[in-house]
C-alpha cells in the first residue's frame, strides 16, 4: 500500500514538473511574442511622420510593456509619449509622474534621473518653481553621487534656466560655470561646451552685461575653430560683428580683428555667403571710423563674390548699406540709386520692415533734392506700411484663429473615429492572443492527460476570466474615448483663448507706435473685443459644464474695461446676472453686446465730477428668451437721434449681434441711457432656423 501511495506521489511529482516546464515555456513564447510586437511598431513609429498616429502607436506599445510586465519598456515609452502629447501640459505631466514612479520602485538610477529632469523643465514651463527646484535638486544629488557627469551637466544646465526665469542671474551663472568645469574634465567634450556656452551668452546679454557675453561667445567660436568647423567660425564670428555694431562696446582693432579672421574662415571652405556678410561688416567698422574710401573698398569686394540663391537678398542689404554710405557723405543723388535698388528687391521679396526703411530713406533724400512728388509718394509708402502692417497681420491672424478653429474641431471628430478604430483593432489583438492561448492550453492537456478534470476546470475558469477581461477592456476603451472627448474639446477652447490672447497682444504692441488718438481708441476697442471673446473661451476651458456663468464673465469684464476707461471717474457698478449659463454660441455674441454697451457707456455717459451709475442686468422672461438691460444715469441719448441709423461700429456692432440672437435691439431715455436687447437661447434659434 505504502509502495503505490508513493508511485502516486511520484507520478504526480512529475506530472506537476510537466506542467511547470510546459507553462515555462508557454510563458517564454509569450515574452517573445509580444518583444516582437514591441520591435514593430517601434519599426513603424521610426518611419511615421504624422503625430497622431505615433501617440496611437505609442499607445498599443504601452499597453504591450504593461502586459509583458516589462517595466523598463513601459518607461521608455511613457517618456515618448510626454514628448509626444502635450508637451508641458497636465497630460505629459502625469505621464512622467507614472514614469517617475515606477523609476523609483524599481530603482533604475538613470530612469530616475531623466524622469527628474524633464518633471523640472515641465513645472518651469508652468512657472511652479518651489517643484521644479525640487525634482531639479534631487537630479542633480542622485548624479553626483552615481558619478553620471553627463546627467551632473544637464543638470546644472537645467537648473541655471530656472534661476535666469526668476532673476537669479549669478545663481545661474554658477550653475553655468560648474557645469563647464564638469565637461571640461570629459574626452571629446566640444559637443558638451557648446550648449552650455550659449546658454551662458545668451543670459548675459539678456541682462546688458556685453562683455561677459562677448567674452562667452569667443569661447564658442574657439571650440569652432579647434574642431575646423569653419562654415560655424565664420558665422558665430558674423554674429559677434552684428553685437559689436550694436553695443558699441569693442574698440574698434578688435572687430577688425574678429571680421578678419571670419573672412580667412570663410575662404578656407569657400563660404561665399560668409566671406560676402563679414566684407559688409568691415565696411560697416570702417564707416563708424569715418575711413570710408576703405568702406566702399569692402563693399565693392563684397559685390564681386558669388552667392548663387542668396544673391538677391544679399544685394539688397548691399545696396540699403552703400546708400547709407552715400548719405553719410551727403551724396543725395548716389544714396537714392542704391535705395532705390535695394526698394526694389525688398518690394520683390516682401521684406517690409527693409522695405519700410528704405522707402523712409527714399523719401528724405528726394525731399533734398527739391523733387517732393517723388518725396511724397515713398513717404506715403512708407505710411502704408507702418500703418498697414497691423491690421493686415492682424486680419491674418483672425483668419488664421477661424482656420485653427475649424481644423481642432475637424481633428476633434477625426479623434472620434480614430478611438473608435482602435477599438476594433484592440478587440482583434485581443481575440488574436486569446486564440493563441487556446492553442497552448489544448497542449497543456496533453501534457496533464492524468490532471483532466482539474485542467478543465481551470480551462473554464481562465474562460471566464479572459471573458470579464475582454469586457473591462472595452469599458475602458470607451471610457477612454469619452475622457478623450472632453479634454480635446477643452485643448481646442485653450488654443483659441491662446490665440486671442496673442492678438490681443500684438494689439497691445501696436497701440505703443500710435500717435493718432482717432486710431489708438480703434486699436484699444479692437483690442477689448478680443479680450472679451477669450475671456469666453477661458471660462469654457475652466469648467466641464460647457456653459459659461454670465455673472462671473460681466463681473470680470467690468474690471477690466473700468481699468482703461474710468481713470478719472467714479463709477458705480450694479449686476443682476445670478444663474444665467449661456452656451458659446449665445456668450460670443451676448458677451460683445455687453463689451460694448459699457465701453459706450464709459467713453460719453459719465463726467469725472458725477457721481455715475451704470446697472447691467440679464432676467429670464419665459422659457425661451431673455432680456438684457444696460443703463447709465449719464448724459443720456441725444434728442432725435435714431440710433438704427447711426454709423457708428460699436452700435453697428450691437445690432448686428442683436440679430443674430434674433433679438429685439431697444433704447430710451429714462435718468440717463438705458438699452434693452431681448434675445433668444441657442436651442430656440436653432428651432426657428
Amino acid at each position: 500500500m505504502s509502495r503505490l501511495l508513493l508511485s502516486i506521489q511520484r507520478a504526480n511529482a512529475y506530472v506537476l514538473l510537466a506542467v511547470l516546464m510546459t507553462a515555462f515555456c508557454v510563458s517564454a513564447q509569450q515574452q517573445q511574442h509580444s518583444q516582437q510586437q514591441f520591435d514593430s511598431i517601434s519599426k513603424v513609429i521610426a518611419n511615421t511622420n504624422n503625430r497622431d498616429s505615433v501617440v496611437s502607436l505609442l499607445q498599443l506599445q504601452k499597453e504591450l510593456a504593461e502586459t509583458s510586465n516589462n517595466t523598463t519598456q513601459l518607461i521608455s515609452v511613457l517618456l515618448k509619449l510626454a514628448e509626444t502629447t502635450d508637451r508641458g501640459g497636465e497630460k505629459s505631466l502625469a505621464l512622467l509622474k507614472r514614469a517617475h514612479s515606477l523609476a523609483t520602485e524599481v530603482k533604475d538610477t538613470a530612469a530616475i534621473i531623466e524622469t527628474s529632469v524633464k518633471l523640472a523643465k515641465v513645472y518651469q514651463v508652468k512657472t511652479e518653481y518651489k517643484t521644479a527646484f525640487e525634482y531639479i535638486n534631487a537630479s542633480i544629488q542622485l548624479s553626483e553621487a552615481t558619478n553620471n557627469k553627463k546627467a551632473t551637466i544637464q543638470g546644472y544646465s537645467v537648473r541655471a534656466n530656472i534661476y535666469n526665469n526668476i532673476s537669479q542671474i549669478q545663481e545661474a551663472i554658477t550653475d553655468l560655470n560648474t557645469a563647464k568645469k564638469i565637461a571640461l574634465q570629459l574626452p571629446n567634450n566640444a559637443n558638451i561646451l557648446l550648449p552650455i556656452l550659449k546658454t551662458q551668452s545668451y543670459i548675459y546679454y539678456s541682462n546688458d552685461q556685453f562683455a561677459e557675453g562677448l567674452a562667452i561667445l569667443n569661447e564658442v567660436v574657439e571650440l569652432y575653430e579647434n574642431a575646423e568647423n569653419y562654415r560655424q567660425s565664420a558665422i558665430w564670428r558674423n554674429n559677434t560683428a552684428m553685437i559689436h555694431l550694436s553695443c558699441f562696446c569693442v574698440p574698434i582693432a578688435d572687430q577688425k580683428k574678429n571680421l578678419y579672421q571670419s573672412i580667412k574662415n570663410a575662404k578656407k571652405i569657400e563660404f561665399n555667403a560668409g566671406e560676402a556678410y563679414a566684407y559688409v561688416h568691415l565696411a560697416r567698422v570702417f564707416k563708424e571710423e569715418n575711413k570710408l574710401d576703405s568702406a566702399y573698398h569692402y563693399l565693392e569686394v563684397a559685390s564681386t563674390i558669388p552667392l548663387g540663391r542668396r544673391a538677391k537678398r544679399f544685394n539688397g542689404y548691399l545696396n540699403q548699406i552703400k546708400g547709407d554710405f552715400w548719405a553719410t557723405k551727403n551724396n543725395a543723388a548716389k544714396a537714392i540709386v542704391h535705395f532705390e535698388k535695394a526698394y526694389a528687391i525688398w518690394d520683390d521679396l516682401q521684406v517690409l520692415k527693409d522695405k519700410q526703411y528704405t522707402a523712409k530713406s527714399l523719401s528724405n533724400f528726394y525731399k533734398q533734392i527739391g523733387k517732393p512728388k517723388e518725396a511724397l509718394n515713398y513717404l506715403e509708402t512708407y505710411t502704408k506700411i507702418k500703418d498697414s502692417a497691423f491690421s493686415k497681420k492682424n486680419v491674418e491672424e483672425v483668419k488664421e484663429l477661424e482656420l485653427t478653429y475649424k481644423f481642432e474641431k475637424q481633428q476633434y471628430q477625426d479623434s472620434i473615429q480614430n478611438a473608435k478604430a482602435l477599438a476594433i483593432l484592440e478587440l482583434q489583438r485581443t481575440n488574436d492572443l486569446q486564440q493563441e492561448r487556446h492553442k497552448q492550453q489544448i497542449l497543456l492537456g496533453l501534457f496533464v492527460v492524468a490532471l483532466a478534470f482539474g485542467g478543465f476546470a481551470y480551462y473554464a475558469y481562465q474562460r471566464k476570466k479572459k471573458t470579464s477581461k475582454i469586457l473591462d477592456e472595452k469599458n475602458s476603451i470607451i471610457e477612454k474615448a469619452l475622457q478623450e472627448k472632453q479634454l480635446l474639446l477643452k485643448e481646442v477652447h485653450h488654443r483659441v483663448k491662446n490665440n486671442f490672447q496673442i492678438v490681443s497682444s500684438l494689439l497691445e504692441l501696436q497701440t505703443k507706435g500710435i500717435e493718432d488718438e482717432k486710431a489708438l481708441n480703434l486699436a484699444n476697442e479692437g483690442k477689448n473685443r478680443v479680450k472679451s471673446m477669450a475671456l469666453i473661451h477661458q471660462k469654457l476651458y475652466q469648467n466641464d459644464s460647457g456653459l459659461i456663468d454670465f455673472d462671473e464673465y460681466i463681473n470680470v469684464l467690468v474690471k477690466e474695461l473700468s481699468y482703461m476707461y474710468a481713470s478719472d471717474k467714479k463709477v458705480q457698478t450694479h449686476i443682476q446676472t445670478e444663474n444665467m449659463k449661456f452656451d458659446i454660441d449665445t456668450a460670443i455674441p451676448l458677451g460683445l453686446i455687453v463689451n460694448e454697451l459699457i465701453t459706450n457707456a464709459y467713453k460719453y455717459a459719465f463726467d469725472a465730477a458725477a457721481d455715475n451709475t451704470l446697472n447691467i442686468s440679464i432676467n429670464k422672461l419665459n422659457e425661451d428668451e431673455y432680456k438684457l438691460i444696460v443703463s447709465d444715469n449719464g448724459k443720456g441719448i441725444e434728442d432725435g437721434l435714431d440710433l438704427s441709423k447711426v454709423k457708428s461700429l460699436g452700435l453697428r456692432l450691437v445690432r448686428r449681434l442683436t440679430k443674430q440672437l434674433q433679438g429685439d435691439f431697444l433704447w430710451n431715455n429714462q435718468n440717463g441711457a438705458t438699452f434693452e436687447i431681448i434675445f433668444k437661447d441657442t436651442q430656440k434659434r436653432a428651432l426657428l432656423d
